[in-house]
């Protein structure tokens, strides 16, 4: 399962569930986001979530800002830092959602 993004002018973009609800996690703590409907409608299952044109930007400038700072072989935890350890598998994700927020 995946989420497409697709802009008013130009490509979509397919991100797959795994690293959909933890983007929407850190867009919501970066404050481009608001919690509440709007979240819930961005994490649920066939529902049209929306960004209106600032939050897509605002959302955009920030991912790419995380991107940049990032080396090979980093990932971004929950919390919006990142790290170089590899991600220990021995909890199901719902686990690590809680343990890295």
């Amino acid at each position: 399962m995946s989420v497409i993004l697709e802009p008013k002018i130009g490509d979509e973009l397919q991100i797959n569930w795994f690293n959909w609800r933890p983007t929407v996690g850190l867009l919501v703590k970066a404050g481009i986001l608001p919690t509440g409907e709007r979240q819930e409608r961005c994490l649920a299952n066939r529902c049209r979530g929306y960004f209106s044109k600032s939050e897509a930007m605002r959302a955009a400038k920030f991912l790419e800002n995380l991107i940049a700072e990032m080396q090979p072989n980093d990932r971004i935890l929950m919390d919006g830092t990142t790290t170089n350890v590899p991600k220990d598998n021995e909890f199901p994700v719902s686990d690590w959602d809680e343990r890295e927020t």
